[in-house]
């Protein structure tokens, strides 16, 4: 009963965090909307100057703090990880907050349970969690965009062969598209307008958005640019490349529908069955959990189910 009664208050805390999560963050995005539709960029610039916050100067001074401990290249790996998930948020800010969930998940199953195994295994899970979120949101944005590009890549064609340079292309997309696609050259056009060469804002767009498929684009745009050539009719290539490559993609994901979900059910019903097996017999399991040999004994399983999950994981992920 104890056991059931912590995992429902760990439950309820994490619906709760993340819930708080999603509203800050949502509102977050609304003022950005609002700012760039009203607001020029340099306008916005200088006011964000002026008007600075105590919020604001202890998140500047803890980005150095962490950028000095975990290195720079490591703050803006992280860095890159938030803005492909979406998150307005620096990457050291994601980790205080894991290390946060994972305290207080230990905290409360140690509290609730009195066993410190279980209680360091929440705070194992309470820590990835977040990582999980952050991937989960990576992975979504990433299909949007590339659901957007085709379209995207018709207005490009479409824009060019009417008279309009690349660059005023590039606006129209900030324009008419939604997001992702239109932060994203919204974000290019306004470096342009500041000064940055189209050729290092493209570069620093493809690795933003991290795509192969985007890849592409980028290197027609920066040869066409270099050499010269019909770059319409290349991005009419492209494009349908693309879509052959989304149309692969669905039909790999419908082939190996049964590989993954057999791997998930494989990973979730050991778990399953002994949380089942401790609600109908606590005296039963509670040697696996109070002993030293019944402690490695999970140790040993856990370590096998994740290699397990990855292979079968690894065997079903084919790359196009």
């Amino acid at each position: 009963m104890i056991f059931i009664i912590s995992l429902f208050c760990a439950f309820l805390f994490f619906f709760i965090l993340f819930f708080l999560l999603g509203h800050a963050l949502k509102k977050k995005q609304v003022v950005s909307e609002r700012l760039q539709q009203y607001a020029d960029y340099l306008d916005v610039k200088e006011t964000e100057e002026e008007q600075i916050s105590t919020g604001q100067k202890l998140r500047r001074a803890f980005r150095k703090r962490m950028r000095r401990v975990g290195g720079r290249k490591t703050a803006s790996k992280l860095d890159l990880m938030m803005h492909r998930a979406g998150l307005p948020l620096l990457g050291f800010e994601m980790v205080a907050i894991s290390f946060g969930v994972s305290v207080l998940a230990f905290l409360m199953a140690l509290l609730v349970t009195g066993e410190g195994g279980a209680a360091l295994l929440f705070a194992l899970l309470a820590f990835l969690f977040p990582w999980g979120y952050v991937k989960y949101r990576i992975d979504k944005r990433l299909k949007a965009f590339l659901y957007q590009m085709a379209d995207c890549l018709t207005l490009v064609s479409n824009s060019l062969r009417a008279g309009f340079s690349f660059l005023q292309t590039v606006e129209i997309i900030s324009k008419e598209m939604k997001p992702p696609v239109s932060t994203e050259f919204a974000r290019v056009l306004r470096e342009t307008n500041l000064g940055k060469p189209l050729d290092r804002a493209l570069t620093e767009m493809d690795r933003r958005v991290g795509s192969p498929d985007f890849s592409l684009i980028v290197t027609a745009v920066l040869i066409q640019q270099q050499v010269g050539g019909n770059l319409a009719d290349i991005i009419d290539i492209i494009r349908d490349t693309i879509l052959d490559r989304i149309r692969l993609r669905g039909e790999i994901k419908t082939l190996t529908a049964q590989g993954r979900m057999a791997g998930m059910i494989l990973a979730a019903l050991p778990i399953a069955m002994g949380l089942f097996m401790y609600i109908m017999s606590p005296e039963y399991m509670r040697p696996l959990l109070t002993t030293r040999i019944g402690q490695i004994a999970i140790g040993v399983a856990l370590v096998m189910e994740v290699i397990g999950f990855f292979i079968i994981h690894k065997i079903v992920d084919i790359k196009v």
